[in-house]
């Protein structure tokens, strides 16, 4: 009896010391950086266009993907330390794209105006209300 339940502490250990490392490296994986890879260029209407005609292939083409969205800024709004900016396009009803920024563009992007024409790069989140582009870098 004594044998088997010394085989279950050391395998009890070994669980936790394995589930104690991959938490760690998950904690403290990088975070993701758009910026030198390649992205698919469009802009905003196309993009919006792609989701409201055909929500699954838009997913196929473009979901956790990077892509490098052109338009106009409709809205900047800041808060509680994070940046969104609306970029749309002129046929618009209602939606368009909504950019998260990353931290490296922030100064950059606060600077930026309703009507101001612009590019960000970032990683395609999906369509809500608008489409989604996270970690968003703005693009000279």
């Amino acid at each position: 009896m004594k044998k088997s339940l010394k085989i279950a502490a050391i395998i009890a250990i070994v669980a936790l010391l394995s589930g104690s490392y991959v938490a760690y490296r998950m904690w403290n994986k990088p975070h993701a950086d758009a910026t030198d890879l390649p992205g698919i260029k469009v802009n905003a209407s196309e993009l919006v266009g792609a989701f409201e005609a055909d929500e699954d292939s838009a997913n196929a083409k473009y979901l956790s993907k990077v892509v490098e969205v052109s338009g106009t800024v409709s809205e900047v709004n800041d808060q509680d330390s994070i940046l969104y900016i609306n970029l749309t396009y002129p046929e618009a009803m209602m939606g368009g794209v909504q950019i998260t920024v990353d931290s490296r563009s922030m100064e950059k992007a606060r600077n930026l105006k309703e009507g101001d024409n612009v590019t960000f790069k970032g990683f395609c989140n999906g369509y809500l209300m608008d489409v989604v582009v996270k970690d968003a870098v703005l693009i000279p």
